[in-house]
C-alpha cells in the first residue's frame, strides 16, 4: 500500500506527516529464547499501554453521524474515515459522509493544503480536509477541522475497536491554524 498515487483536489496541496501513535504492533520475530522472553515481557507491557487508552462517542455533522474515537495526547488531529473508503483499513468502522451532512464543507489550511497523508509508527493514512459540526455528548458542540480519510492501512486500522482518532496533542501536531480540537475547545 502505497500513498504516492493519491489524488489531489485541484489547486490544493497534501501536507505529508510523521506522528507517533497511542497503540504499537504487538507481533515479533525471535531470534533466540532469551530474546523472546525479553520481547515477550515487552508485549505485555504493551498490553498494559492497551489497557489505559481511553475512548468515547462524538458525533460529525447534521445530522449528527456517531464515532467512536481514542483520544490520543501523542497526535494532534481528529482523523475518522471517510464514506468512499473501500480498502481494509476502514472496512469495519463507521464513515463520515460529507454529502449527508448540511453543515459540512471542504477546507484548506494556512499553507493552501487541502488533504494530507500522515505516517503513524505503526501505520498510514491520508485524506481530504473538512469542516463540519463535531459534538462530544449532546451540549457541547463546535465546527471543527479535521481529516476525512479515503486510505488507511490495514495495520493497525482493521483491528482497532474504535473508528477514528481525536488527537488531543499541541498545535504544532495539528494540520494548521483551526486543526486542533483542544483550541476549539478552549475558544
Amino acid at each position: 500500500w502505497t500513498l504516492r498515487g493519491r489524488r489531489q483536489r485541484q489547486g490544493s496541496r497534501v501536507a505529508r506527516r510523521h506522528e507517533t501513535l497511542l497503540f504499537a504492533r504487538t507481533a515479533a520475530k525471535h531470534r533466540s529464547s532469551a530474546q523472546a522472553a525479553a520481547k515477550m515481557g515487552m508485549v505485555e507491557q504493551m498490553k498494559l499501554v492497551h489497557k489505559t487508552a481511553y475512548w468515547g462517542q462524538m458525533s460529525l455533522g447534521t445530522p449528527p453521524q456517531p464515532f467512536k474515537v481514542i483520544f490520543d495526547t501523542g497526535s494532534g488531529n481528529l482523523i475518522v474515515p471517510a464514506a468512499g473508503c473501500t480498502v481494509p483499513g476502514c472496512a469495519p468502522h463507521k464513515k463520515y459522509d460529507s454529502k449527508a451532512s448540511t453543515t459540512s464543507s471542504f477546507v484548506t489550511n494556512e499553507k493552501g493544503e487541502g488533504s494530507s497523508e500522515i505516517t503513524f509508527g505503526t501505520g498510514q493514512v491520508s485524506g481530504d480536509f473538512y469542516k463540519d459540526r463535531l459534538c462530544i455528548g449532546e451540549n457541547l458542540c463546535f465546527d471543527a477541522s479535521f481529516i476525512a480519510a479515503d486510505r488507511m492501512t490495514t495495520e493497525p486500522f482493521r483491528e482497532i475497536p474504535f473508528d477514528g482518532i481525536m488527537g488531543l496533542g499541541f498545535r504544532d501536531l495539528s494540520m494548521g491554524d483551526g486543526f486542533n480540537i483542544v483550541d476549539d475547545l478552549a475558544s
